[in-house]
Protein backbone atom coordinates (compact mmCIF):
# COMPACT_ATOMS: atom_id res chain seq x y z
CA UNK A 1 0.00 0.00 0.00
CA UNK A 2 1.02 3.32 -0.62
CA UNK A 3 2.16 6.11 1.48
CA UNK A 4 -1.37 7.84 -0.12
CA UNK A 5 -3.60 5.17 0.55
CA UNK A 6 -2.32 4.13 3.72
CA UNK A 7 -2.62 7.77 5.02
CA UNK A 8 -6.45 7.69 3.57
CA UNK A 9 -7.11 3.96 5.30
CA UNK A 10 -6.05 6.00 8.86
CA UNK A 11 -8.36 8.40 8.39
CA UNK A 12 -10.98 6.87 7.07
CA UNK A 13 -10.91 5.02 10.14
CA UNK A 14 -10.54 8.21 12.34
CA UNK A 15 -13.48 9.63 11.01
CA UNK A 16 -15.73 6.81 10.87
CA UNK A 17 -19.75 8.01 9.98
CA UNK A 18 -18.19 11.45 9.22
CA UNK A 19 -16.58 9.97 6.03
CA UNK A 20 -13.75 11.81 4.11
CA UNK A 21 -13.96 12.99 0.69
CA UNK A 22 -10.42 12.82 -0.94
CA UNK A 23 -6.90 11.01 0.13
CA UNK A 24 -4.77 14.10 -0.27
CA UNK A 25 -1.50 14.00 1.51
CA UNK A 26 -1.20 16.00 4.89
CA UNK A 27 0.08 15.87 7.97
CA UNK A 28 -1.41 13.45 10.72
CA UNK A 29 -0.94 12.16 13.65
CA UNK A 30 -1.02 8.16 13.24
CA UNK A 31 -2.84 6.19 15.90
CA UNK A 32 -1.45 3.07 15.65
CA UNK A 33 1.98 4.74 15.86
CA UNK A 34 4.17 4.79 12.29
CA UNK A 35 5.03 7.28 10.50
CA UNK A 36 7.74 10.19 9.12
CA UNK A 37 8.33 11.96 12.58
CA UNK A 38 8.33 10.76 15.94
CA UNK A 39 8.09 13.31 19.11
CA UNK A 40 8.75 11.71 22.54
CA UNK A 41 7.79 14.50 25.19
CA UNK A 42 10.09 13.44 27.77
CA UNK A 43 13.73 12.93 29.19
CA UNK A 44 15.40 13.53 32.42
CA UNK A 45 18.89 12.40 33.69
CA UNK A 46 17.88 13.83 37.29
CA UNK A 47 17.72 12.62 40.59
CA UNK A 48 18.62 9.01 39.82
CA UNK A 49 16.70 8.39 36.56
CA UNK A 50 17.70 7.21 33.58
CA UNK A 51 15.61 7.31 30.32
CA UNK A 52 16.55 4.44 27.88
CA UNK A 53 15.06 5.09 23.62
CA UNK A 54 14.32 3.36 20.71
CA UNK A 55 13.52 4.04 17.11
CA UNK A 56 12.64 1.14 14.72
CA UNK A 57 12.24 0.95 10.86
CA UNK A 58 9.55 -1.39 9.88
CA UNK A 59 10.14 -0.87 6.26
CA UNK A 60 12.28 -2.74 3.91
CA UNK A 61 14.23 0.43 2.85
CA UNK A 62 17.10 1.56 4.47
CA UNK A 63 16.76 4.84 5.85
CA UNK A 64 18.30 8.17 6.92
CA UNK A 65 17.07 10.02 10.37
CA UNK A 66 17.81 13.03 11.74
CA UNK A 67 18.22 12.22 15.49
CA UNK A 68 17.17 15.73 17.88
CA UNK A 69 17.59 16.00 21.39
CA UNK A 70 16.02 19.78 22.96
CA UNK A 71 16.47 21.20 26.51
CA UNK A 72 12.83 21.80 28.38
CA UNK A 73 13.12 25.74 28.62
CA UNK A 74 13.36 27.05 25.72
CA UNK A 75 13.78 24.07 23.01
CA UNK A 76 18.18 24.66 22.66
CA UNK A 77 19.35 21.86 21.09
CA UNK A 78 21.80 20.21 23.34
CA UNK A 79 22.86 17.55 20.77
CA UNK A 80 21.82 16.14 16.99
CA UNK A 81 23.08 13.71 14.13
CA UNK A 82 22.14 12.08 11.81
CA UNK A 83 21.64 7.96 12.24
CA UNK A 84 21.35 5.58 9.50
CA UNK A 85 19.15 2.73 10.05
CA UNK A 86 19.25 -0.69 8.09
CA UNK A 87 16.06 -2.51 6.76
CA UNK A 88 14.27 -3.65 9.73
CA UNK A 89 16.76 -1.94 11.89
CA UNK A 90 16.22 -1.08 15.67
CA UNK A 91 18.67 1.76 17.31
CA UNK A 92 18.70 2.26 21.28
CA UNK A 93 20.39 4.38 23.22
CA UNK A 94 20.24 5.95 27.20
CA UNK A 95 20.39 9.08 28.23
CA UNK A 96 22.28 9.74 31.98
CA UNK A 97 24.00 11.91 34.28
CA UNK A 98 27.62 12.73 33.87
CA UNK A 99 30.13 13.58 35.88
CA UNK A 100 29.60 17.95 35.13
CA UNK A 101 26.22 17.93 36.39
CA UNK A 102 24.32 17.33 32.69
CA UNK A 103 23.53 14.29 30.67
CA UNK A 104 25.26 12.36 28.43
CA UNK A 105 24.00 9.97 25.52
CA UNK A 106 25.08 6.01 25.90
CA UNK A 107 25.01 4.47 22.68
CA UNK A 108 25.73 0.69 22.86
CA UNK A 109 24.06 -0.08 19.16
CA UNK A 110 26.59 -0.58 16.22
CA UNK A 111 23.97 1.30 13.56
CA UNK A 112 25.71 4.02 11.57
CA UNK A 113 25.68 7.60 13.15
CA UNK A 114 27.11 10.66 11.92
CA UNK A 115 29.80 11.05 13.28
CA UNK A 116 30.20 7.41 14.41
CA UNK A 117 29.59 7.52 17.84
CA UNK A 118 29.70 3.92 18.66
CA UNK A 119 33.25 3.69 17.28
CA UNK A 120 34.13 7.03 19.38
CA UNK A 121 33.40 5.14 22.83
CA UNK A 122 29.27 4.68 22.96
CA UNK A 123 29.52 8.01 24.70
CA UNK A 124 28.64 11.54 24.19
CA UNK A 125 27.65 14.70 26.57
CA UNK A 126 24.93 16.75 25.83
CA UNK A 127 25.94 20.72 24.89
CA UNK A 128 25.77 23.86 26.30
CA UNK A 129 26.79 25.70 23.33
CA UNK A 130 23.31 26.75 21.98
CA UNK A 131 21.99 28.65 24.96
CA UNK A 132 25.64 29.94 26.30
CA UNK A 133 27.73 32.85 25.20
CA UNK A 134 26.89 34.73 22.50
CA UNK A 135 23.52 32.29 22.26
CA UNK A 136 22.34 33.31 26.21
CA UNK A 137 18.77 33.34 26.04
CA UNK A 138 16.79 34.39 29.47
CA UNK A 139 16.86 30.53 31.07
CA UNK A 140 19.38 29.18 33.33
CA UNK A 141 23.14 28.79 32.04
CA UNK A 142 23.75 25.66 34.07
CA UNK A 143 25.01 22.37 32.67
CA UNK A 144 22.25 20.94 34.39
CA UNK A 145 19.39 22.29 32.01
CA UNK A 146 20.70 19.78 29.52
CA UNK A 147 19.39 17.14 31.81
CA UNK A 148 15.82 17.79 31.09
CA UNK A 149 13.95 18.00 27.92
CA UNK A 150 12.13 16.15 24.95
CA UNK A 151 13.73 14.85 21.58
CA UNK A 152 12.79 14.26 17.89
CA UNK A 153 13.36 12.00 15.17
CA UNK A 154 12.47 12.95 11.73
CA UNK A 155 12.85 10.81 8.54
CA UNK A 156 15.17 12.44 6.21
CA UNK A 157 14.87 10.09 2.97
CA UNK A 158 15.39 6.15 2.43
CA UNK A 159 19.21 5.39 0.74
CA UNK A 160 19.94 3.61 -1.89
CA UNK A 161 23.26 2.19 -3.82
CA UNK A 162 26.31 2.40 -1.98
CA UNK A 163 24.49 4.16 0.83
CA UNK A 164 22.31 1.72 1.09
CA UNK A 165 25.01 -1.74 0.91
CA UNK A 166 27.06 0.75 3.46
CA UNK A 167 24.50 0.83 6.22
CA UNK A 168 23.35 -2.96 6.03
CA UNK A 169 24.13 -5.27 8.62
CA UNK A 170 26.22 -8.04 8.01
CA UNK A 171 28.45 -10.88 9.92
CA UNK A 172 31.45 -9.40 11.29
CA UNK A 173 33.54 -12.52 9.91
CA UNK A 174 34.57 -13.18 13.72
CA UNK A 175 31.27 -15.05 14.36
CA UNK A 176 29.96 -12.18 16.71
CA UNK A 177 27.47 -9.52 16.19
CA UNK A 178 26.59 -8.53 13.45
CA UNK A 179 27.48 -4.86 12.19
CA UNK A 180 26.56 -2.27 9.10
CA UNK A 181 29.00 -3.16 6.25
CA UNK A 182 31.03 0.26 6.46
CA UNK A 183 29.85 2.95 8.89
CA UNK A 184 33.01 5.10 8.31
CA UNK A 185 32.58 5.78 4.44
CA UNK A 186 29.02 7.49 5.59
CA UNK A 187 31.38 9.97 7.83
CA UNK A 188 33.82 10.72 5.05
CA UNK A 189 30.69 11.33 2.38
CA UNK A 190 29.91 14.00 4.99
CA UNK A 191 33.90 14.90 5.54
CA UNK A 192 34.96 18.50 4.41
CA UNK A 193 37.83 17.91 2.28
CA UNK A 194 37.88 20.85 0.14
CA UNK A 195 37.85 18.66 -3.06
CA UNK A 196 35.68 15.65 -4.12
CA UNK A 197 38.08 12.96 -4.56
CA UNK A 198 38.47 10.74 -7.44
CA UNK A 199 37.50 8.05 -4.65
CA UNK A 200 34.23 9.51 -3.80
CA UNK A 201 34.98 10.94 -0.26
CA UNK A 202 33.26 13.77 0.41
CA UNK A 203 30.38 13.44 -1.78
CA UNK A 204 27.58 14.44 0.40
CA UNK A 205 29.55 17.46 1.62
CA UNK A 206 30.28 18.83 -1.89
CA UNK A 207 26.80 17.82 -3.12
CA UNK A 208 25.17 20.05 0.00
CA UNK A 209 27.21 22.81 -0.34
CA UNK A 210 27.40 23.14 -3.81
CA UNK A 211 24.53 25.87 -4.05
CA UNK A 212 26.29 29.60 -2.60
CA UNK A 213 23.25 30.42 -1.17
CA UNK A 214 23.51 27.69 1.69
CA UNK A 215 25.14 28.26 4.94
CA UNK A 216 26.26 24.68 6.02
CA UNK A 217 26.54 26.30 9.46
CA UNK A 218 23.49 28.84 10.68
CA UNK A 219 24.60 29.44 13.74
CA UNK A 220 28.39 30.42 13.00
CA UNK A 221 27.30 33.53 10.79
CA UNK A 222 24.46 35.42 9.52
CA UNK A 223 21.06 33.33 8.76
CA UNK A 224 18.76 35.50 6.54
CA UNK A 225 19.48 33.53 3.15
CA UNK A 226 19.65 29.97 4.29
CA UNK A 227 17.53 28.03 1.54
CA UNK A 228 15.69 24.94 2.29
CA UNK A 229 16.65 23.37 -0.84
CA UNK A 230 20.29 24.17 0.00
CA UNK A 231 22.22 21.87 2.68
CA UNK A 232 21.40 18.65 1.56
CA UNK A 233 22.35 15.83 -0.07
CA UNK A 234 20.14 13.61 -2.62
CA UNK A 235 22.79 11.41 -4.27
CA UNK A 236 21.94 7.44 -2.59
CA UNK A 237 18.57 9.23 -1.62
CA UNK A 238 14.85 8.65 -2.57
CA UNK A 239 11.59 9.79 -0.96
CA UNK A 240 10.64 9.03 2.41
CA UNK A 241 8.96 5.84 3.00
CA UNK A 242 7.35 6.61 6.32
CA UNK A 243 7.40 3.07 9.23
CA UNK A 244 8.79 4.16 11.74
CA UNK A 245 7.88 3.74 15.41
CA UNK A 246 9.86 4.54 18.83
CA UNK A 247 9.50 4.17 22.28
CA UNK A 248 10.98 5.48 25.65
CA UNK A 249 11.04 5.15 29.63
CA UNK A 250 12.41 6.83 32.46
CA UNK A 251 14.03 4.18 34.37
CA UNK A 252 15.07 4.50 38.14
CA UNK A 253 17.27 1.67 39.00
CA UNK A 254 17.85 2.66 42.51
CA UNK A 255 13.88 2.68 43.02
CA UNK A 256 12.77 -0.22 40.94
CA UNK A 257 10.27 1.91 38.84
CA UNK A 258 10.01 2.13 34.63
CA UNK A 259 7.46 4.71 33.44
CA UNK A 260 7.80 3.70 29.73
CA UNK A 261 5.43 5.34 26.66
CA UNK A 262 5.18 5.26 23.28
CA UNK A 263 6.34 8.26 20.94
CA UNK A 264 3.54 10.60 18.92
CA UNK A 265 4.23 9.40 14.96
CA UNK A 266 3.55 11.85 12.05
CA UNK A 267 2.60 11.00 8.64
CA UNK A 268 2.04 12.72 5.62
CA UNK A 269 5.00 15.22 6.65
CA UNK A 270 7.32 15.59 3.46
CA UNK A 271 7.11 13.87 -0.13
CA UNK A 272 9.90 15.42 -2.02
CA UNK A 273 11.18 13.33 -4.50
CA UNK A 274 14.35 12.77 -3.06
CA UNK A 275 13.81 13.64 0.61
CA UNK A 276 14.95 16.14 3.33
CA UNK A 277 18.77 14.48 3.47
CA UNK A 278 20.47 17.52 5.40
CA UNK A 279 24.11 18.06 6.43
CA UNK A 280 24.98 16.79 10.09
CA UNK A 281 25.82 19.53 12.82
CA UNK A 282 22.81 21.85 11.47
CA UNK A 283 19.42 22.22 12.52
CA UNK A 284 18.01 20.91 9.36
CA UNK A 285 15.76 19.00 8.45
CA UNK A 286 13.07 20.74 11.61
CA UNK A 287 9.56 20.42 11.78
CA UNK A 288 9.02 22.84 9.50
CA UNK A 289 11.51 21.33 6.85
CA UNK A 290 8.94 19.41 4.97
CA UNK A 291 7.06 19.47 1.93
CA UNK A 292 3.44 19.60 3.17
CA UNK A 293 1.37 22.51 4.91
CA UNK A 294 -1.83 20.69 4.94
CA UNK A 295 -3.00 18.77 7.71
CA UNK A 296 -5.67 16.10 9.34
CA UNK A 297 -7.51 17.01 12.31
CA UNK A 298 -10.05 15.10 13.94
CA UNK A 299 -12.75 16.81 16.16
CA UNK A 300 -14.83 14.20 18.50
CA UNK A 301 -17.79 14.64 19.87
CA UNK A 302 -20.36 16.23 18.98
CA UNK A 303 -18.92 16.84 15.17
CA UNK A 304 -17.22 13.20 14.48
CA UNK A 305 -15.57 14.41 11.51
CA UNK A 306 -12.19 14.83 10.09
CA UNK A 307 -11.27 18.30 8.52
CA UNK A 308 -8.22 18.77 6.30
CA UNK A 309 -6.31 22.67 7.19
CA UNK A 310 -4.45 24.68 4.77
CA UNK A 311 -1.51 25.88 7.16
CA UNK A 312 0.78 28.57 6.47
CA UNK A 313 3.94 26.51 7.46
CA UNK A 314 4.71 22.69 7.82
CA UNK A 315 5.17 23.57 11.07
CA UNK A 316 2.02 24.84 11.71
CA UNK A 317 0.59 21.64 10.03
CA UNK A 318 2.46 19.64 12.97
CA UNK A 319 1.34 22.01 15.42
CA UNK A 320 -2.23 21.76 14.14
CA UNK A 321 -2.54 18.15 14.82
CA UNK A 322 -1.20 18.73 18.73
CA UNK A 323 -3.41 21.29 19.18
CA UNK A 324 -6.06 20.96 22.60
CA UNK A 325 -8.36 23.61 24.32
CA UNK A 326 -7.67 21.50 27.17
CA UNK A 327 -5.78 18.33 28.99
CA UNK A 328 -7.12 16.06 30.94
CA UNK A 329 -5.87 13.15 33.71
CA UNK A 330 -5.94 11.44 37.02
CA UNK A 331 -3.61 11.83 39.89
CA UNK A 332 -2.80 10.45 43.32
CA UNK A 333 -1.47 11.81 46.45
CA UNK A 334 -0.44 10.95 49.87
CA UNK A 335 -2.29 8.25 51.52
CA UNK A 336 -1.11 4.84 53.00
CA UNK A 337 1.14 4.37 49.70
CA UNK A 338 2.73 7.99 49.76
CA UNK A 339 1.44 8.15 46.56
CA UNK A 340 3.32 10.96 44.28
CA UNK A 341 1.86 11.97 40.87
CA UNK A 342 3.46 14.30 38.28
CA UNK A 343 2.17 15.53 34.88
CA UNK A 344 4.06 16.13 32.17
CA UNK A 345 3.13 19.17 29.53
CA UNK A 346 5.37 19.70 26.80
CA UNK A 347 4.61 21.95 23.55
CA UNK A 348 6.90 20.53 21.09
CA UNK A 349 6.66 23.17 18.73
CA UNK A 350 6.80 26.29 20.72
CA UNK A 351 10.10 26.91 20.00
CA UNK A 352 8.69 27.80 16.43
CA UNK A 353 6.87 30.67 18.07
CA UNK A 354 8.35 31.71 20.91
CA UNK A 355 11.93 31.61 20.27
CA UNK A 356 12.99 34.35 17.91
CA UNK A 357 16.32 33.25 17.39
CA UNK A 358 14.80 29.24 16.15
CA UNK A 359 12.12 31.25 13.74
CA UNK A 360 15.21 33.10 12.23
CA UNK A 361 16.68 29.68 11.99
CA UNK A 362 14.18 28.35 9.34
CA UNK A 363 12.57 31.00 8.49
CA UNK A 364 9.61 31.52 9.55
CA UNK A 365 10.13 36.01 9.97
CA UNK A 366 10.88 38.00 7.39
CA UNK A 367 10.53 41.44 8.03
CA UNK A 368 14.06 42.03 9.50
CA UNK A 369 17.71 40.98 8.75
CA UNK A 370 18.21 37.93 11.39
CA UNK A 371 21.94 38.42 12.41
CA UNK A 372 23.35 37.25 15.47
CA UNK A 373 26.98 37.42 16.66
CA UNK A 374 28.67 34.53 18.12
CA UNK A 375 30.68 36.51 20.40
CA UNK A 376 28.39 38.79 21.38
CA UNK A 377 24.64 39.60 22.26
CA UNK A 378 21.66 38.87 19.57
CA UNK A 379 20.12 41.55 18.25
CA UNK A 380 16.33 41.33 19.22
CA UNK A 381 14.22 44.09 17.47
CA UNK A 382 11.96 45.79 20.02
CA UNK A 383 8.53 45.23 17.56
CA UNK A 384 9.52 41.75 17.80
CA UNK A 385 6.50 39.46 19.01
CA UNK A 386 5.77 35.57 19.67
CA UNK A 387 3.51 33.75 16.87
CA UNK A 388 -0.28 32.86 17.47
CA UNK A 389 -1.01 30.63 18.94
CA UNK A 390 1.51 31.31 21.66
CA UNK A 391 1.08 34.92 23.32
CA UNK A 392 5.04 36.04 24.77
CA UNK A 393 8.75 35.08 23.81
CA UNK A 394 10.45 33.02 25.87
CA UNK A 395 11.61 35.02 28.50
CA UNK A 396 9.25 38.03 27.94
CA UNK A 397 8.33 40.88 31.14
CA UNK A 398 5.93 43.22 31.76
CA UNK A 399 7.07 46.84 32.50
CA UNK A 400 7.80 45.73 36.31
CA UNK A 401 9.88 42.85 35.23
CA UNK A 402 7.04 40.31 36.17
CA UNK A 403 7.44 37.11 33.53
CA UNK A 404 4.68 36.88 31.18
CA UNK A 405 3.70 33.00 29.79
CA UNK A 406 0.98 30.85 28.55
CA UNK A 407 -2.08 31.04 31.31
CA UNK A 408 -3.83 28.57 32.43
CA UNK A 409 -6.37 27.22 34.50
CA UNK A 410 -6.47 23.81 36.58
CA UNK A 411 -9.57 22.47 38.22
CA UNK A 412 -9.95 19.33 39.94
CA UNK A 413 -12.63 16.88 41.22
CA UNK A 414 -12.22 14.04 43.47
CA UNK A 415 -12.87 10.09 42.85
CA UNK A 416 -17.32 11.14 43.90
CA UNK A 417 -17.28 14.14 41.47
CA UNK A 418 -16.94 16.51 44.74
CA UNK A 419 -15.13 20.51 43.35
CA UNK A 420 -14.06 23.27 44.54
CA UNK A 421 -16.97 26.23 44.13
CA UNK A 422 -16.97 29.76 44.67
CA UNK A 423 -18.00 31.03 47.32
CA UNK A 424 -17.79 35.05 46.16
CA UNK A 425 -19.14 36.07 42.25
CA UNK A 426 -15.97 37.53 40.05
CA UNK A 427 -13.81 36.73 43.11
CA UNK A 428 -13.67 32.68 43.63
CA UNK A 429 -11.90 30.59 46.05
CA UNK A 430 -9.16 28.39 43.57
CA UNK A 431 -7.86 25.65 45.36
CA UNK A 432 -5.57 23.74 44.30
CA UNK A 433 -2.99 26.22 44.57
CA UNK A 434 -0.62 26.21 42.05
CA UNK A 435 3.02 27.75 42.80
CA UNK A 436 3.85 29.84 41.38
CA UNK A 437 0.08 31.39 40.83
CA UNK A 438 -1.15 34.53 39.57
CA UNK A 439 -2.59 37.48 41.39
CA UNK A 440 -6.41 36.61 43.10
CA UNK A 441 -8.05 38.28 39.50
CA UNK A 442 -11.50 40.49 40.66
CA UNK A 443 -13.29 40.72 37.35
CA UNK A 444 -15.58 37.97 35.88
CA UNK A 445 -15.42 38.81 32.41
CA UNK A 446 -11.46 37.77 32.42
CA UNK A 447 -10.77 34.24 31.36
CA UNK A 448 -8.41 33.83 34.24
CA UNK A 449 -11.38 34.23 36.58
CA UNK A 450 -12.95 31.02 36.21
CA UNK A 451 -14.88 29.86 39.72
CA UNK A 452 -12.63 26.70 40.98
CA UNK A 453 -9.93 27.06 38.88
CA UNK A 454 -6.50 27.76 39.70
CA UNK A 455 -5.14 30.41 37.28
CA UNK A 456 -1.43 30.44 36.75
CA UNK A 457 1.32 30.44 34.02
CA UNK A 458 3.24 27.60 31.75
CA UNK A 459 6.79 29.12 30.87
CA UNK A 460 8.58 26.28 29.53
CA UNK A 461 8.78 24.01 26.48
CA UNK A 462 8.47 21.10 28.62
CA UNK A 463 6.78 21.86 32.16
CA UNK A 464 6.23 19.02 35.02
CA UNK A 465 3.06 19.76 37.18
CA UNK A 466 3.40 18.07 40.66
CA UNK A 467 0.44 17.05 42.60
CA UNK A 468 1.23 17.09 46.46
CA UNK A 469 5.02 16.76 47.87
CA UNK A 470 6.25 14.18 46.95
CA UNK A 471 8.84 13.76 44.29
CA UNK A 472 8.60 11.68 41.61
CA UNK A 473 11.40 12.95 38.01
CA UNK A 474 13.28 14.65 40.69
CA UNK A 475 13.25 18.42 38.31
CA UNK A 476 15.52 20.59 39.98
CA UNK A 477 15.36 24.42 40.59
CA UNK A 478 17.47 26.87 39.00
CA UNK A 479 17.99 30.83 39.91
CA UNK A 480 16.50 31.47 36.82
CA UNK A 481 13.53 29.21 37.21
CA UNK A 482 12.43 25.79 37.27
CA UNK A 483 10.49 23.58 34.53
CA UNK A 484 8.41 22.69 38.10
CA UNK A 485 5.55 23.36 39.06
CA UNK A 486 3.68 22.51 42.15
CA UNK A 487 0.36 21.67 42.90
CA UNK A 488 -1.07 22.05 46.37
CA UNK A 489 -4.24 20.93 48.77
CA UNK A 490 -5.96 19.43 46.02
CA UNK A 491 -7.87 15.91 46.39
CA UNK A 492 -6.46 13.01 47.32
CA UNK A 493 -7.23 11.41 44.46
CA UNK A 494 -9.20 11.96 41.10
CA UNK A 495 -8.99 14.07 38.17
CA UNK A 496 -8.12 17.22 37.13
CA UNK A 497 -8.89 19.88 33.77
CA UNK A 498 -5.80 22.01 32.33
CA UNK A 499 -7.98 24.62 30.56
CA UNK A 500 -5.27 27.43 28.04
CA UNK A 501 -6.82 30.57 28.99
CA UNK A 502 -4.15 33.09 27.32
CA UNK A 503 -4.48 35.25 24.78
CA UNK A 504 -3.46 33.84 21.65
CA UNK A 505 -4.64 30.68 23.18
CA UNK A 506 -8.07 31.25 23.42
CA UNK A 507 -8.35 33.34 19.20
CA UNK A 508 -6.33 30.48 18.11
CA UNK A 509 -4.09 28.93 15.24
CA UNK A 510 -5.77 30.06 12.09
CA UNK A 511 -5.74 28.14 8.96
CA UNK A 512 -5.76 29.62 5.33
CA UNK A 513 -8.83 28.23 5.18
CA UNK A 514 -10.72 30.32 7.87
CA UNK A 515 -10.32 27.04 10.82
CA UNK A 516 -9.28 28.47 13.86
CA UNK A 517 -8.04 26.10 16.57
CA UNK A 518 -7.95 26.82 20.06
CA UNK A 519 -5.62 26.44 22.41
CA UNK A 520 -2.19 25.40 22.27
CA UNK A 521 -0.25 22.59 20.74
CA UNK A 522 0.50 19.74 23.69
CA UNK A 523 1.38 16.74 24.38
CA UNK A 524 2.98 14.48 27.47
CA UNK A 525 1.64 12.25 29.94
CA UNK A 526 1.02 11.59 33.86
CA UNK A 527 3.38 9.63 35.75
CA UNK A 528 2.32 7.72 39.63
CA UNK A 529 4.77 6.43 41.62
CA UNK A 530 2.97 4.19 45.31
CA UNK A 531 5.07 3.21 48.15
CA UNK A 532 4.86 -0.18 50.00
CA UNK A 533 6.91 -0.53 53.10
CA UNK A 534 5.29 -4.16 54.27
CA UNK A 535 6.99 -6.54 51.80
CA UNK A 536 8.44 -9.15 53.35
CA UNK A 537 11.33 -11.36 52.12
CA UNK A 538 13.69 -13.98 53.91
CA UNK A 539 15.99 -10.97 54.82
CA UNK A 540 12.92 -8.81 56.22
CA UNK A 541 10.31 -5.76 55.24
CA UNK A 542 12.20 -4.27 52.24
CA UNK A 543 10.42 -1.47 50.64
CA UNK A 544 8.75 -2.05 46.99
CA UNK A 545 7.60 1.13 44.30
CA UNK A 546 5.40 0.69 41.36
CA UNK A 547 4.63 2.78 39.19
CA UNK A 548 2.49 3.90 35.74
CA UNK A 549 2.19 6.39 33.69
CA UNK A 550 -1.40 7.76 31.38
CA UNK A 551 -0.86 9.50 28.25
CA UNK A 552 -3.10 12.91 28.84
CA UNK A 553 -6.69 13.18 27.17
CA UNK A 554 -7.56 16.01 25.04
CA UNK A 555 -10.49 17.93 23.58
CA UNK A 556 -10.07 19.96 20.54
CA UNK A 557 -12.65 23.06 19.56
CA UNK A 558 -12.61 25.63 16.39
CA UNK A 559 -14.28 28.26 15.96
CA UNK A 560 -16.48 28.10 13.13
CA UNK A 561 -14.79 28.32 9.52
CA UNK A 562 -16.08 27.83 5.94
CA UNK A 563 -14.87 23.60 6.08
CA UNK A 564 -17.56 22.57 8.80
CA UNK A 565 -20.07 23.66 11.94
CA UNK A 566 -18.36 23.24 15.04
CA UNK A 567 -21.28 25.06 16.95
Amino acid sequence: MNRKNLTAAVLAGLAGVAGIAGTAQAVNMNPDGLGQVLLYPYYTANDGNQTILSVVNTTSNAKAVKVRFLEGFNSREVLDFNLYLSEYDVWVAAITANDEGGAKLLIPDTSCTVPYLYAMGGEQDFLDLAFTGGFADDGPQDMGRVAEGHFEMIEMGTLTGEAEKNVTHEADGSGGMRVPHDCAALTTWWTDFGVNPPTGEGIWYEEAVSNSDCDPYPLSGDIDDIMFEGCQATEYTARNSGGLFGAAAVVNANQGTMYSYDAKALQGFDDSDEGIHFIPGTIFPSLNSGSIDNSWVFFGVPQNQAVELDNNETVDAVSSVFMHDTIMNEYYTGGLANAATEWVITFPTKNFYADWWRMCEVGLVSEFDCKGDPDGDPVIPPTYEARAPFTYLFGEVDSDDNPLCETVSLKTWDREEDTFMSTTPGNPIRPPVVSPSLPVCDDADDPRCRPGEAPFQICNEVNVLRFGDNALFGTPGFDEGSLLLSVEDEFEAGWGRLTFTGANAVSGLEADNGVNLLGLPVTGFAAYKLENGFVESEMGTVQAYYGGLFGHKGNVRATSGPEFDVD
